[in-house]
């Protein structure tokens, strides 16, 4: 019998009634099943050994916060495979690993017996003072804005999830309106880029921030970044684009991209981000590396 380490961030009023649907489920089919807040401190990080796999229950950030603890194991530690119940608002990660959050979490539980292995890189950003990893992206403009746009936007009209992806793009629209572009310069591989831009992402992923889809080709194992930009003389066209999208018309986007393992990157932005959090000014020129199949992530086989 397998065991599970069952990692919750529980919403508002709901963490008692939740907490036992949640285990009840997982062992109805078959799993022992150890359950945490990670909302109270981190005694759970002491018992991931005892574990067969993770069980992240929450959004993007929860998974975010749990990762952070695996990246520090060494190679001789235990690796523990996570699988995602998605409960956020944008749940990225669990769209490019195949888990759709639109499923019950009882659906979500059925499947882990018929479930793969998926190997999943990890992006790794240095400067003179500190490093940090990535799983979504990282990067400077307009989504660092949305960020610190969004913590105190007035939310009081936000019913779901839905309402706030909506909420989310209608603020972006107005930063791509009115953002200042910076001068970047990036050494990738054995290529130079330099220009201005409103929009510079590093992409670990397919999607960041409210479900916008920046480099549809990334892949969880493909050993790359997929660097994303939008200059000056697309602004129009990418508000445009972004108004569309809150309309919910079905269009896409020709961002500027390239391809890159290691990057240099000096940009002369105020703020950065990397994943959901905003990150202060980065006094040193930042250094991305992929690090390959540091995780691995049980999705549904049919991903």
């Amino acid at each position: 019998m397998k065991q599970a380490i069952l990692l919750h961030n529980p919403g508002a009023g709901d963490e008692d009634h939740l907490k036992s649907d949640l285990v009840e489920c997982i062992e109805n089919e078959g799993y022992t099943c150890v359950y945490f807040s990670v909302k109270k401190g981190d005694r759970w990080v002491h018992q991931l050994d005892q574990a067969d796999f993770a069980i992240v229950a929450g959004g993007d950030g929860t998974v975010r916060g749990v990762v952070k603890e695996l990246v520090k194991r060494n190679a001789l530690d235990k690796k523990i495979p996570v699988t995602i119940l998605p409960m956020g608002t944008a749940n990225n990660l669990s769209i490019a690993l195949g888990i759709d959050s639109n499923l019950n979490h009882s659906s979500h539980i059925k499947s882990w017996n018929n479930s793969k292995r998926q190997r999943f890189d990890v992006g790794v950003i240095k400067n003179a003072e500190t490093t940090d990893f990535f799983l979504e992206g990282a990067g400077y403009g307009v989504f660092p804005h949305l960020i610190q746009k969004m913590i105190a936007v007035d939310k009081s009209k936000v019913k779901n999830a839905k309402d706030e992806l909506k909420l989310a793009l209608e603020v972006l629209h107005d930063i791509i309106l009115s953002a200042q572009s910076e001068k970047f310069w990036i050494k990738a591989d054995d290529q130079i880029y330099e220009g201005n831009c409103i929009l510079l992402e590093v992409m670990n992923i397919q999607s960041i921030g409210p479900n916008l889809i920046l480099s549809p080709e990334a892949a969880t194992d493909d050993g790359v970044f997929n660097v994303v930009y939008v200059d000056e003389e697309q602004r129009a066209d990418f508000a445009d684009y972004i108004k569309k999208r809150i309309d919910q018309q079905d269009v896409t986007f020709n961002y500027k991209s390239f391809e890159a393992k290691e990057l240099t990157i000096d940009c002369e932005s105020a703020y950065m981000h990397i994943d959901d959090e905003l990150v202060l000014p980065l006094k040193n020129i930042a250094v991305f590396e992929v690090r390959e199949n540091v995780l691995e992530f049980l999705v549904p086989t049919s991903s």
